[in-house]
């Protein structure tokens, strides 16, 4: 079966199959360097009552991981009947040692004694992982070819301080609707263009564009400053805290 349209909105997430085969066949990565990617874990867990606290959010970087090593962890206290709490560690795949194992990082993060206390009698109940496009504002490629449009994860929307990138896939979408509508039904159709060209034009006025660019600096900086991730920590507590995206550089990525 073929389904045939005007304009297709490629929506695949983090490092899609077909967008791969689009980006290469339109050569979308002409101006922009490589993606640098991430994997994220996460597991929801049922505690003690004595460990919850309804609403608290902790994030956290160091041990188990080297300083060569971006990522870290989260912890999320549901507030609801249940002490229910999601617990997530994300690391970078642009470590160098070929033994490292991400996941069983992750395990060993658990033998912390302040984990270990939290999560002592307490049952997982869900789990999951996810690949995580980190290259950020640096690795957005060209956003339309004859035919087509990149939205979300997919362009490399992803907040990466945050680890947020489902309100940027929901911004996009829309622009990338609303885009593609006026030019079939309204005045961008004025040339006949198979490219929706109003769409990043529109993007790059939005709060997305905007977000991305402060924070472009945060992720480059563990290998710009060759200090890694105490780096990166010392120019975001220094540089990005003060001047939120507004210094007059940015730092180049080093791709995977």
């Amino acid at each position: 079966m073929e389904i045939l349209a005007k304009q297709t909105i490629f929506a695949e997430g983090c490092h899609g199959h077909l967008t791969k085969k689009v980006i290469k066949k339109f050569n979308l990565r002409e101006d922009s360097p490589l993606q640098t990617y991430g994997i994220g874990f996460k597991e929801l867990w049922e505690i003690k009552e004595s460990g919850w606290s309804p609403g608290h959010v902790e994030h956290g970087i160091g041990w188990p991981m080297s300083n060569g090593n971006y990522g870290g962890y989260f912890i999320y206290h549901y507030a609801g009947e249940s002490p229910l709490i999601a617990f997530g560690f994300v690391m970078g795949l642009d470590y160098e040692n070929p033994y490292q194992n991400p996941y069983k990082e992750f395990q060993r993060l658990k033998q912390h004694p302040h984990f270990d206390r939290l999560l002592d009698g307490g049952n997982r109940v869900a789990y999951g992982a996810r690949a995580l496009a980190e290259g950020g504002y640096q690795s957005i490629p060209k956003l339309t070819m004859p035919g087509g449009l990149l939205v979300g994860c997919t362009a490399g929307f992803l907040n990466v301080p945050k680890i947020k990138g489902v309100h940027n896939a929901l911004r996009s979408g829309r622009i990338a609707a609303e885009s593609v509508y006026k030019h079939i039904c309204g005045d961008d159709n004025s040339e006949k263009s198979q490219e929706v060209l109003s769409y990043p034009v529109a993007l790059k006025n939005s709060p997305v564009w905007k977000e991305l660019y402060d924070v472009r600096n945060i992720r480059p900086s563990m290998d710009a400053l060759g200090l890694g991730m105490f780096g990166c920590v010392l120019y975001t507590g220094l540089i990005w805290y003060f001047l939120r995206g507004k210094e007059p550089w940015t730092f180049k990525l080093k791709g995977n």
